[in-house]
């Protein structure tokens, strides 16, 4: 899975979940980014993510 693939997973996955803790168990069951970089790439807060997938 290349950087892209696994960006727009992650984002996707956001969509599925009320919080960070919930985002975190996660990661190493569907191979997500880890928040710093998922914020780092969107250029957003974690939170801020939370609240367009909603």
């Amino acid at each position: 899975m290349n950087i892209k693939q696994a960006y727009k997973k992650s984002l996707q996955k956001i969509k599925k979940v009320n919080n960070q803790k919930e985002y975190i168990k996660l990661i190493n069951r569907y191979n997500l980014l880890l928040i710093p970089t998922l914020e780092y790439m969107s250029g957003k807060k974690f939170e801020d993510l939370l609240k367009e997938g909603k």
